[in-house]
């Protein structure tokens, strides 16, 4: 900012700042939390793949849970089956 001649955002800027930032580091939290949960309860992978998602998780939180929820979480969790929608003149 001490390029453009300035040294703090104005009032407006930083309300505005704030508002858009807060949606992010609250789902940050729910899928850090969540993730945390998961790798506890229901991730039985082998220990040292275990060892390594702890120090993702621990030390890099903005980004390990992320790439903890599509690398393992989206292979281990099922995804329910779609049913084709009943045919009303057919029972």
């Amino acid at each position: 900012m001490s390029a453009a001649g300035t040294a703090a955002l104005t009032p407006a800027a930083a309300s505005l700042v704030r508002t858009l930032l807060f949606p992010e580091i609250a789902g940050t939290a729910v899928l850090w939390v969540s993730m945390w949960y998961f790798w506890f309860g229901f991730d039985h992978s082998y220990y040292l793949k275990k060892a390594i998602w702890f120090l993702l998780l621990f030390f890099f939180a903005p980004f390990g849970p992320v790439l903890y929820y599509f690398v393992v979480y989206r292979r281990l969790v099922p995804v329910p089956e779609q049913r084709p929608a009943a045919d009303p003149g057919n029972p």
